[in-house]
């Protein structure tokens, strides 16, 4: 009798069974892989966006500051300057810089001395023809602005502080030309490729402008509009009479000046009243959810002018999350002269 047959033992898998499982495994292997991607670049979205902010509010801060401190007079109790109403005295007797001036659309290069609106050094609508490379971390129709204000005590109370934070010393006569003097604009790193807002200042211990250095990383775009008290663009203002302080016209900084008449240009810059800044401010490629071309407007839509290139900024589909900010200052200080 012959025993019975044993069921024989699974040894292996078939081909068909490997297939499937290997199929199985991929697919699992996949979804985690697009999971930990959309989770990444969420996490990457996030940490972009809050890195922004903090950089928002410190350029919100810094240029308000400076803005705001446009025009100061230290004209206190202190004793180390003989203090005269003269300083301020109407041309042609005094015709000093304005305390606000800027360029359109313009190519920083550093300045030889302090006469600011008689400089060729920096033209307005030149920044495209200087830039070395073709997108927007250079090309982006980004604007110039100068402050200028006295400083105060000697030696320097802190009271008053340049576009570094450095504690800005009070003249120490009637010279006006003595006046600290900020620039601010923006370019690109030439090691990482990516633009900034820079501060540049002179230095009255060197008598020479220090060079200008980054203070936030990622500004893609600096937009200034100048808020003027009866200013016509680019005409001789007429007499000081009438002015109310008030302002009754936004303008670009090539509008206020005047061709071949230097005092009538100081003049209008001395009837800004107020400052209205613009800024687009970018992450790193990839911090975006989406991925398009788009083109942004740093001042806002109401400020959009097709006579004003900056003002909308096309920008690539390069994947990076981008931020406007966009805010007015008053000029608190009399920028005028006196009579």
């Amino acid at each position: 009798m012959k025993s019975p047959r044993l069921p024989r033992r699974q040894r292996g898998l078939t081909l068909v069974e490997l297939l499937v499982a290997l199929v199985i495994g991929l697919v699992v292997v996949i979804a985690a892989i697009a999971t930990l991607l959309v989770g990444r670049t969420g996490f990457t979205t996030v940490d972009t966006t809050s890195q922004m902010v903090d950089r928002e509010r410190f350029a919100i801060d810094t240029i308000s500051r400076l803005i705001a401190q446009a025009g100061f007079e230290d004209i206190g109790g202190d004793t180390y300057i003989t203090r005269a109403v003269a300083v301020r005295l109407p041309a042609p007797l005094n015709d000093p810089e304005p305390d606000v001036f800027g360029w359109n659309d313009a190519f920083y290069t550093q300045l030889d001395n302090l006469a600011i609106t008689t400089s060729t050094k920096i033209v307005d609508a030149n920044r495209d023809g200087k830039c070395s490379v073709n997108d927007t971390s250079c090309k982006n129709g980004s604007d110039i602005l100068v402050v200028r204000f006295q400083g105060s005590g000697q030696p320097a109370d802190g009271t008053m502080v340049n576009c570094r934070g450095d504690a800005e010393p009070g003249m120490t006569d009637q010279n006006l030309d003595r006046r600290a003097a900020n620039i601010l604009y923006t370019a690109r790193d030439a090691n990482t490729g990516e633009p900034g807002l820079y501060c540049a200042y002179y230095n009255f211990t060197a008598n020479a402008w220090v060079a200008g250095q980054q203070l936030i990383e990622g500004v893609e775009s600096l937009q200034i509009l100048y808020g003027t008290d009866n200013v016509t663009p680019n005409t001789a203002p007429p007499a000081a009479t009438g002015n109310d302080t008030i302002v009754d016209r936004w303008l670009r900084a090539d509008q206020l000046k005047v061709i071949a008449n230097t005092a009538g240009t100081r003049e209008n810059w001395r009837r800004v009243r107020a400052v209205r800044v613009g800024m687009v401010l970018r992450g790193a490629v990839g911090s975006a959810q989406e991925i398009a071309a788009a083109t942004v407007n740093p001042l806002g839509a109401p400020f959009t002018s097709v006579n004003d290139k900056g003002t909308a900024l096309a920008v690539a589909a390069d994947g990076r999350l981008r931020r406007v900010v966009s805010f007015t200052v008053h000029i608190r200080n009399d920028l005028g002269t006196r009579s």
